[in-house]
């Protein structure tokens, strides 16, 4: 499976921003209608967004790309996966009510601690500044994957925002995928990283559809060298070529967004960064039927064990 890149237009923006998004609220009451919303065995697609490491913006966009998969019609649910830092949280602003560490503790259901966000978009959030989630044993990793039952059976979209490293829980989670998406930058340490991290898995799985997306890159040319440099070093040294998901550009408005706490799909839909991104999703998701990527996926993505164990 290979995401081919379509090309992003960086024109100067002509528009106003008027969206500034939409209010952040509990629903416990809509998770327990997606159980019974969509066609008995279907599974959704199920993506992870993984780096590294830290700073390449892997849950600024995972975020916006669920934002643009709904607002197409999708029924999407992100998880935040970066557990022990909240970083949907953060990007988001306000703090949920409850969040993981209620679910681990048996407090709440999975279902009951969703949120709402943009165009219906459904948010499970990871707790901030929690030791132990960050740190999650393999009796916490099945409870979290088997509650997801509850709540995939209505969904097209499960988006992982898996962080960044190669701990045992970012791996499981991708493992657990049906494909992940590696951002990086034209870096020297997010290159290595993004190498270590893959190199990990198709060790382990030679088969698993990596796909890398470029970051902050000045344009299109920029982002092909770094993957073909990528890639060249992979096919040398594992034998395996990574997809090539495309490229966001260097924009100083999504900069202006994290600070705002306000997606920048939303805040400058006319962005450069937003064009670009807007290109990866219109792959992901087609308004043209019949060009897009489908998943393989036959099962349910709580289902697939966890396989990733060290060796």
């Amino acid at each position: 499976m290979n995401l081919s890149a379509l090309p992003c237009r960086t024109e100067t923006p002509t528009t106003s921003n008027e969206n500034k998004g939409e209010t952040i609220m509990n629903l416990e009451e809509e998770a327990r209608m997606l159980s019974t919303s969509s066609a008995p065995g279907t599974a959704p697609r199920t993506i992870a967004f993984a780096s590294g490491k830290g700073g390449t913006g892997t849950s600024v966009l995972a975020l916006n790309v669920a934002i643009l998969l709904a607002k197409r019609g999708e029924r999407v649910v992100i998880l935040d996966g970066n557990f022990g830092l909240g970083n949907l949280n953060q990007l988001l602003g306000p703090s949920p009510r409850y969040d993981l560490r209620h679910v681990l503790a048996g407090e709440r259901r999975l279902r009951d601690i969703l949120l709402r966000g943009p165009h219906g978009l459904l948010i499970i959030p990871a707790g901030s500044g929690v030791a132990e989630l960050a740190n999650l044993d393999e009796s916490g990793r099945e409870m979290l994957l088997e509650q997801l039952e509850e709540i995939e059976q209505g969904v097209d979209f499960l988006l992982i925002d898996a962080g960044a490293g190669i701990s045992d829980t970012v791996l499981n989670l991708i493992m657990a995928s049906d494909e992940t998406i590696v951002v990086t930058r034209q870096e020297p340490t997010a290159l290595t990283n993004a190498y270590a991290l893959m190199k990990v898995i198709v060790q382990h799985r030679p088969t698993y559809p990596f796909h890398l997306l470029i970051n902050l890159v000045k344009n299109a040319a920029q982002a092909q060298l770094i993957y073909d440099s990528l890639a060249q070093i992979l096919i040398k040294f594992l034998g395996y070529r990574p997809g090539y998901a495309g490229f966001v550009v260097g924009d100083a408005n999504v900069r202006r967004s994290v600070m705002r706490q306000v997606p920048f799909v939303l805040e400058a839909p006319w962005s450069p960064a937003a064009k670009c991104l807007s290109a990866f999703v219109e792959k992901l998701a087609p308004r043209k039927k019949g060009l897009g990527i489908k998943s393989q996926s036959a099962r349910p993505w709580w289902k697939r064990k966890l396989s990733w164990r060290p060796k």
